[in-house]
């Protein structure tokens, strides 16, 4: 029979912690002890005290604050419906699926268009919107925001023979956002595809984003379908998972 393995005291004390804060004892908001704190408490060395708080902040439930202290996150998420983002009635009511969402929590909403562009999709792109050799696309790049944090980077891919010279060129394409814009050029949102993934951020989306090492996020690829079955757009959509909660209500027949 082998022995079992003990974790490292720093492990131990940060798994320790990790269950006060998902148990609650240790509420959002709330100051984590700090290194000397832990220091005392435990009996461990400063360099043990600093690998707990390492790892605490790798798991993306503390933040530090400068001068202050590593405080438990307060962890007031998006939820995004996906099953009722992009009804007809939000578009009818002027009003584009993000901002909808987020105004019926009780939050601010922003959007800032980084830049608009024709281009050359990439492979993975064109394939799945059935582009034809050569064809382009414009794209657009946008940061969503949630009470001025930034929460999600979108790039929305068009085909070209779609957006060209349409409003769907100008940062604000009009009431109702992109979807209401399709209907405007005749092409009638009929239904969507979504692949969703976790995965490690790359350096510049966890920038972006203003994510704390560690913190996960959700890659979202949404292709949306007109009547005719013609993909319209492909967005892809860059979640910190922090801060974002999807849900999914799906038919059974």
């Amino acid at each position: 029979m082998t022995p079992d393995k003990r974790l490292p005291r720093s492990r131990e004390i940060a798994d320790e912690l990790r269950r006060a804060i998902e148990s609650g004892d240790l509420a959002p908001g709330s100051v984590l002890p700090s290194e000397r704190e832990l220091v005392e408490s435990y009996a461990i060395s400063s360099g043990t005290a600093s690998k707990v708080v390492a790892l605490l902040k790798s798991t993306g439930l503390v933040e530090s604050q400068v001068g202050r202290g590593v405080f438990v996150k307060r962890r007031t998420q998006l939820i995004r419906h996906a099953h009722d983002r992009y009804a007809r009635r939000w578009r009818e009511a002027g009003k584009a699926p993000f901002r909808t969402e987020v105004e019926a929590q009780g939050r601010t909403p922003s959007v800032e268009v980084a830049a608009i562009n024709r281009i050359d999709p990439p492979r993975w792109v064109a394939e799945r919107l059935a582009l034809p050799a050569g064809a382009q696309v414009v794209r657009r790049e946008n940061t969503y925001r949630v009470d001025a944090r930034p929460v999600q980077l979108v790039n929305t891919y068009i085909p070209l023979t779609i957006a060209g010279d349409t409003p769907l060129e100008e940062a604000v394409p009009g009431p109702g956002g992109i979807y209401a814009a399709f209907e405007d050029l005749g092409h009638r949102l009929s239904r969507m595809l979504e692949e969703v993934q976790a995965r490690m951020p790359r350096y510049e989306e966890a920038q972006q984003l203003g994510a704390e090492p560690g913190t996960p996020v959700l890659d979202v690829i949404h292709i949306s379908y007109d009547q005719d079955e013609v993909p319209m757009d492909l967005s892809h959509f860059v979640l910190r998972a922090d801060e974002n909660v999807l849900t999914y209500e799906l038919p059974t027949d």
